[in-house]
């Protein structure tokens, strides 16, 4: 698996909803499944987190089971329910403008590896929505879907038979299945727009929630900011950067790659990390040497065998580093 994609998600929620939704039967369940590493047994453990090549996966086995529109097929996972705190605290906002606010500073708490940006002109506001790491075409299609699947399912609360008056950008050529995505999105369609965005007439923003509550949405947004504080400070970053470091194959990631999957600089990082009292590369360093006792104590590889898994060049590399972990020869 490339180390590009072998990154920590949010909570496995739309890995877990798709399961259940098409996996109707045990054989079905496990062709979902193929591929990602994830049991079934292990697919109902909460609270969950997947690396991104393990939703990459699924996409790729959903598609050639079920056909690419396979999510058009399952409304239920783009309604509000299905966002979780992030749904209720759009539902529940007081009105269009708060809503379209709460899903651009909010997206990155429910997904961290897209970001939504909320842009301003004269007569419209744009919800223009990005991937953070480089993927393949056919999986950024399935996150731009489902993005304005989800967007539009949200604001449909809210604006009725309004919701014709916004505007939905893809930036690919029609599919086979656009007519379908259309009337799914209930709105205008432009295809090989230059971005995946939502536009809406200003004169919308003022609509007035139907499901609008201020101690309920307030709430929600309580839970977000616990989400987004555990994901972005500095005991949250060190923890992810953990987990990364984890998932590779040999405890290898590079500090840019990391940066980029957090979404930030590599500036930032090593401040957030500084800020937790530790290093990029003391917590690097740090994985090698648990992996390097853990395969040592195990007896089943040899010194070669561990040093190559860790990714070191030559033995000589392998035998430095443990002299300064262990302090004895490996």
């Amino acid at each position: 698996m490339p180390d590009r994609t072998d990154l920590p998600t949010s909570q496995a929620t739309y890995f877990q909803q798709i399961v259940h939704r098409f996996g109707d039967s045990p054989t079905t369940r496990t062709a979902i499944l193929e591929g990602t590493g994830i049991s079934e047994a292990e697919v109902d453990a909460a609270p969950m987190e997947i690396a991104l090549v393990q939703q990459l996966r699924q996409f790729d086995n959903m598609d050639r089971l079920f056909g690419e529109d396979w999510a058009l097929n399952a409304p239920e996972l783009w309604r509000p329910a299905a966002h979780g705190a992030l749904g209720v605290a759009v539902s529940s906002a007081p009105d269009v403008a708060r809503a379209l606010d709460i899903l651009a500073r909010y997206i990155t708490a429910h997904t961290p590896n897209q970001r939504l940006k909320l842009i301003r002109t004269p007569g419209h506001v744009i919800l223009r929505h990005d991937v953070v790491i480089e993927v393949p075409e056919r999986p950024a299609r399935i996150m731009a879907e489902a993005v304005l699947l989800g967007v539009g399912s949200l604001l449909s609360l809210m604006l009725g038979q309004a919701q014709v008056e916004l505007r939905f950008d893809y930036p690919w050529p029609e599919p086979a299945y656009g007519p379908k995505l259309a009337q799914a999105l209930g709105g205008e369609m432009r295809w090989s727009a230059p971005a995946t965005a939502v536009t809406a007439p200003k004169r919308l923003l003022s609509i007035r929630s139907p499901l609008a509550n201020a101690a309920i949405c307030q709430h929600a947004l309580e839970l977000l900011e616990r989400s987004a504080a555990a994901g972005v400070g500095p005991g949250g970053v060190k923890a992810r950067v953990e987990q990364l470091l984890a998932r590779s194959d040999n405890g290898r990631v590079s500090a840019m790659t990391a940066a980029r999957t957090l979404g930030l600089s590599q500036r930032t990082l090593a401040r957030r990390l500084e800020e937790a009292g530790t290093s990029y590369r003391d917590l690097a360093d740090a994985e090698l040497k648990a992996r390097a006792s853990r395969w040592l104590a195990g007896g089943l590889l040899s010194k070669a065998e561990i040093g190559e898994r860790l990714g070191f060049a030559d033995a000589t590399g392998f035998s430095r580093a443990c002299r300064r972990w262990f302090r004895i020869e490996p």
